[in-house]
């Protein structure tokens, strides 16, 4: 599941919350929202934040939309613009014509309008992918495209953390390993290679995947880095290079289960069935979720460390693995937002921006320490600021309704809380049981009263909670030391003197 990211522009505050909060984000794929107050402050987020589509108000001061989109243009053409504007002048919709805008949406914005845009504009998105791969088969960087020779294809990807040169050398190791074997082309991927992964397409007459296992071999042989590490797909007929390109990565991603095997070809777990563990990692997610409304942070981190660890097992597919930790990263940014604070999470989830971020891991345990640790992080935090906050609501709630029937039952089920957890918390951070607490806030007020002439004791009871007199005066004792009409003539002697 790729994670797509946008950005709302508006100097009006309550707009850009309002397209926030109303839109199903998840629902299109979108995991990650940004916000600007003008197009000066949007400028300087591009870079780090790296949308890939960005709403944006026309009439904004410093700098208004059509002036942030010109500018925006000239180093992140990729990104899909779209106008909002309470305006319907054709001059602005002509303008952003001009600017190459996707769309021109009227404000206040319809939700449906946004979702059908949304929609479109992400399906366009992945047909382009499809397109570029098809037209970056060239011989040479800006060489012509070169229809294929022959029948078959078969992908294989290499993995390296060296720099682009690094690239350049395995594309030449490739061409004269190819040049050995009769009827095989190979083409160089550009737009499908990164700085780490090399990809490239082997054209053959017979369709054998053993010949590319052996030039990958050779390759790695030639270029002697003993952490080169290469993937090769099942070989298709040519209108299935998509599908040989994805499988070809994807093998090369499970590296992080087989940390000293040089070449990964075909694995039995990438077409078993996983319907059902599908329905049970989604069935412990929502019982995480459940347990984030209630504020059992005590079990969510443990709770969470299960199903990374339920996740990256060699038994299952990268697919599924990819999509579950997108999901656990989606939870973690729904933590409270009062809780989780100041934390940037476009920083905390760096490692985590790119689709193919698992190839940057050389082990199943450093992903999995990766992910573990941001958990305990987040987790912590939020555990840290839960804890003070729900304690202090309770004191505040204990102080104005002492007269109430109040048990730390009643108190736990109030705030969403199990009765262990919260017993265990409140003396934690008061250093007192929650029941003497209660106690005392109504012997301290049965005192304040009792100084008084007004009250009785009985109603003084029945005030402070207690619907036996004879019950309270026996606790009050005990506190005190003193009966009740001890404690009054005690007072009112000391007030003569």
């Amino acid at each position: 599941m790729t994670m797509y990211r946008v950005m709302i522009i508006d100097d009006e505050k309550y707009i850009r919350k309002s397209i926030r909060n109303r839109m199903d984000w998840e629902k299109f794929g979108i995991t990650e929202i940004e916000e600007a107050g003008n197009g000066e402050e949007a400028l300087a987020l591009l870079d780090t934040f790296n949308p890939q589509i960005v709403l944006v108000d026309i009439r904004m001061p410093k700098m208004d939309g059509l002036a942030f989109i010109g500018e925006a243009k000239k180093t992140h053409p990729d990104i899909d613009y779209v106008i909002l504007s309470a305006y319907s002048d054709f001059s602005y919709a002509k303008s952003a014509i001009k600017l190459g805008v996707e769309a021109y949406l009227l404000k206040p914005v319809d939700e449906e309008e946004l979702g059908k845009l949304l929609q479109e504009l992400l399906h366009k998105r992945k047909e382009e992918k499809l397109s570029r791969i098809s037209r970056s088969i060239q011989t040479e960087p800006g060489g012509p495209e070169i229809p294929f020779h022959y029948k078959w294809v078969t992908a294989l990807a290499f993995y390296s953390e060296k720099d682009e040169e690094y690239g350049a050398r395995i594309e030449s190791a490739m061409k004269a390993e190819t040049e050995q074997h009769q009827n095989c082309f190979s083409y160089y991927l550009r737009d499908c290679s990164r700085s780490t992964c090399h990809v490239f397409l082997l054209n053959t007459e017979t369709g054998t995947q053993e010949l590319a296992g052996i030039c990958a071999e050779n390759v790695m042989d030639w270029i002697g880095d003993p952490d080169l590490r290469a993937a090769v797909s099942k070989t298709f007929e040519c209108e299935g290079l998509q599908k040989a390109v994805s499988q070809s990565i994807s093998y090369l991603k499970r590296k992080i289960f087989q940390p000293g095997k040089r070449l990964i070809s075909h694995s039995v777990w990438e077409t078993r069935d996983f319907a059902e563990a599908e329905r049970k990692f989604r069935q412990d997610l929502e019982r995480v979720y459940a347990q984030i409304s209630k504020g059992e942070f005590e079990y969510v981190k443990d709770e969470l460390g299960d199903l990374v660890d339920a996740l990256l097992t060699e038994q299952n597919s990268i697919a599924f693995i990819e999509e579950g930790i997108d999901e656990i990263l989606v939870l973690l940014r729904h933590l409270p937002n009062e809780a989780s604070g100041d934390m940037d999470f476009n920083v905390l989830f760096h490692d985590f921006r790119s689709k193919d971020y698992l190839l940057v891991y050389h082990t199943a345990d450093e992903l999995r320490e990766r992910l573990q640790g941001l958990i305990r992080r987040l987790v912590d935090v939020v555990m840290h600021r839960e804890r003070e906050d729900v304690v202090e609501k309770i004191k505040e709630y204990i102080e104005r309704n002492y007269g109430d029937t109040l048990s730390v039952a009643w108190l736990a089920d109030k705030y969403g809380l199990n009765v262990s957890y919260l017993s265990t918390l409140f003396k934690e951070r008061t250093g007192i049981n929650l029941v003497s607490y209660i106690e005392g806030i109504r012997m301290e007020k049965a005192k304040e009263l009792l100084r008084g002439r007004q009250w009785s004791v009985t109603d003084i009871a029945i005030h402070t909670g207690y619907a036996n007199s004879n019950y309270f005066s026996k606790v009050f004792k005990k506190y005190t030391g003193v009966s009740p009409r001890e404690f009054r003539d005690a007072e009112r002697k000391a007030g003569e003197n």
